[in-house]
């Protein structure tokens, strides 16, 4: 069997007066910092929802993804207990209220054979 790796899904809404200008305008800058840590292995999406039951519930995801679970510790330690990453991630908060966070076990069962 592949080897698992760590997928943190956050849930959110937009607070009142921003949007995904905000979020995108936010990634720039977020992206800087991480591209600074010693540990560049995470690797983000944003998601929106196409249709799903309650499409009011959230107006995007934020997935993230390690290639192990070494370099998630390693990456958040790194992230959170840095100046710059923490305002970084207090910017974040301004712009969206994430009432979901959870973190998946992620397991490759097909890989493209590039054809």
């Amino acid at each position: 069997m592949a080897a698992a790796n760590p997928v943190e899904f956050w849930g959110c809404k937009f607070n009142d007066g921003m949007g995904m200008e905000d979020l995108m305008e936010w990634t720039e800058e977020w992206g800087e910092v991480v591209d600074d840590l010693p540990d560049d292995g995470y690797n983000a999406w944003v998601m929106t929802p196409m249709f799903k039951s309650n499409m009011t519930d959230l107006d995007f995801l934020w997935v993230g993804a390690w290639p192990d679970y070494a370099s998630m510790g390693s990456g958040l330690g790194d992230f959170f207990n840095s100046e710059t990453g923490s305002a970084t991630f207090a910017k974040f908060v301004e712009i969206s209220t994430c009432e979901i966070h959870d973190l998946y076990s992620s397991v490759q069962v097909r890989e493209n054979s590039g054809e």
